[in-house]
């Protein structure tokens, strides 16, 4: 079960699925319901609560965690509901079309649904909802093309929004770098079984609602990925690549980076060697990007990220997930400081993982984040929306998280 969860080792065989990688996580819980090929409509989700507690200096908050995870001291959530509608393809020897949509609600949807936006909440708002996905799709035969139009998720990237996906309860440092969604079309292709090939043109990340594009002209971001696999299927490589040479990139739920022009990539490996038997896999990712800035609004910015997971299944229902990253900023462009030198940041993260059943799973998890301004705090005769007034108070954060999530 937990193998699913991780990256690529999500990718179902050729025949069955054409999709981007980051989507195959969600997907590979949901196999059975997408296998029903002769039904109408599928509906699966999840539902997750969380408890988050952090032994933070006084009512210092967290720049580099995601907002619903950074509430000082203890704080129970409903991280997310979420529900997907999805009518299936069957791709076969005729054009086919169908349609998915996903929606979110709970805290964990409160910044998605704000990202690129001028008004960004005061905090995690459990009532809020997040449309994270809209799009048609329709498969072509001749070309062996599954291609999607409307709005989707980034194809770039190893985290996702869907928390219960992710290797860990809390979000990684690199996944704030990453591209949120994006409003335009994907075509995906198939040419050999060991190879994906992904490329899309749409508006730039966490900018469906173009709130931010006001007298800014046309902002667009191309973007594509290749995934790559060995012919025994324990190993994959993907290359990922995200470029905004129109416009602004816009922002994800974490960080918004207002700059002239701009490209990310990222480079995600999975292996597990066939003498574990599928009982220990390594994944790492590596991530980087660059922008020219914008005059009065924003200073050049680049920064690079490594990551590495390591997941060992200790006994059938239960999983332990190492966590371990580095991320490099040319400026402080992290939320919530007025720091703007370059900064280095690290977290080590456990996350210990129990099946209880098929649809019920405990995580529980440690973690321990470190490097210069790594909390921060408000100055007292100002509000909370005022972020230029954060002052680093602290250079390292320990962080305990208990989560319970079923899925459907």
């Amino acid at each position: 079960m937990f193998w699913g969860n991780l990256g690529l080792g999500q990718i179902p065989e050729r025949e069955e699925e054409v999709v981007p990688e980051r989507e195959m996580r969600e997907d590979a819980a949901t196999e059975s319901a997408r296998g029903a090929k002769e039904s109408g409509l599928v509906l699966t989700g999840y539902v997750d609560a969380t408890y988050m507690y952090n032994f933070g200096p006084g009512t210092a908050t967290s720049p580099i965690d995601f907002a619903t995870d950074t509430i000082p001291k203890g704080d129970f959530n409903l991280s997310a509901l979420w529900l997907r509608l999805d009518k299936p393809l069957n791709r076969e020897n005729a054009l086919e079309a169908g349609f998915q949509v996903g929606f979110m609600l709970g805290e964990d949807a409160t910044l998605y649904a704000a990202a690129g936006s001028a008004n960004q909440p005061s905090g995690p708002d459990s009532n809020a909802l997040y449309v994270g996905e809209a799009f048609a799709k329709f498969w072509v035969p001749e070309a062996q093309m599954e291609m999607w139009v409307g709005k989707f998720q980034s194809d770039i990237g190893y985290e996702t929004i869907w928390r219960p996906d992710n290797p860990c309860i809390t979000f990684g440092i690199a996944d704030a770098f990453m591209p949120q969604d994006n409003t335009g079309f994907l075509a995906i292709f198939a040419p050999d079984p060991l190879c994906d090939v992904g490329v899309g043109l749409g508006n730039c990340s966490g900018e469906s609602n173009d709130v931010a594009s006001a007298g800014a002209g046309d902002e667009s971001a191309i973007f594509s990925y290749l995934v790559l696999r060995n012919p025994k299927n324990n190993a994959r490589l993907q290359p990922g690549f995200y470029a905004t040479p129109w416009g602004t990139h816009g922002s994800n739920a974490r960080v918004a980076l207002d700059q002239n022009s701009y490209y990310a990539w990222n480079l995600i490996g999975d292996w597990s060697p066939l003498f574990a038997e599928d009982r220990w896999k390594l994944t790492f990712n590596v991530t980087g990007g660059s922008g020219t800035g914008q005059a009065e609004v924003e200073a050049p910015t680049s920064y690079v990220t490594t990551a590495l997971y390591s997941v060992w299944t200790l006994m059938d229902p239960v999983t332990l997930t190492g966590r371990a990253e580095y991320v490099h900023t040319s400026n402080y462009v992290l939320p919530i400081s007025t720091r703007l030198s370059g900064g280095d940041f690290y977290d080590y993260t456990l996350t210990l993982a129990v099946k209880i059943t098929e649809e019920l799973v405990w995580r529980g998890e440690g973690r321990f984040a470190w490097g210069a301004g790594t909390t921060a705090s408000v100055n007292s005769t100002e509000t909370s929306l005022q972020q230029d007034l954060y002052a680093p108070a602290s250079n390292s954060l320990w962080t305990l998280a208990t989560e319970l999530y079923y899925r459907f």
